[in-house]
């Protein structure tokens, strides 16, 4: 039976909208929304790991870091390794306001996944992890044609 491509991508782009929504229902940034994530509980992150973790280029995460500081939410220290490197840290106020903001949504998903059942949700965090990898692992090829010229 081949894949439909269309609702693959209906689904991924539904699940998208849908946190899209809520931060917009909440008069947020869907941006901010993943940064917070990111950060929430963590005692402090460079901006390269919040990329990674978040997938957000370095640009984006720069600007939801400059706004959060100029809002007081996070501060700035320097490197343990690297003094270059800057560490980002909720402050006391961001903490709340990542709390606050966050604590429904998380209610909201554990509710979700209550209702799927913990056999789906592994299944389905296998199968996603699964088609990430892959994926990858052809863009890597891809990109490996194109430069060497190979499939030009």
């Amino acid at each position: 039976m081949p894949v439909d491509e269309a609702k693959l991508w209906g689904v991924w782009g539904q699940a998208n909208g849908l946190y899209s929504s809520w931060a917009a229902s909440k008069n947020i940034n869907y941006y901010l929304l993943f940064v917070l994530y990111a950060l929430e509980g963590q005692e402090a992150m460079t901006q390269k790991k919040i990329c990674t973790c978040t997938w957000l280029t370095k640009q984006t995460v720069n600007s939801v870091i400059r706004s959060l500081k100029e809002n007081g939410y996070v501060e700035l220290a320097p490197g343990r390794e690297d003094r270059r490197e800057k560490q980002i840290i909720l402050t006391e106020k961001g903490i709340a306001y990542s709390h606050e903001l966050l604590a429904p949504l998380r209610e909201l998903e554990r509710r979700a996944l209550r209702i799927m059942g913990s056999d789906r949700v592994r299944q389905m965090v296998e199968y996603m992890t699964l088609f990430n990898t892959v994926l990858e692992e052809e863009m890597e090829k891809d990109i490996y044609r194109t430069d060497t010229g190979i499939g030009l």
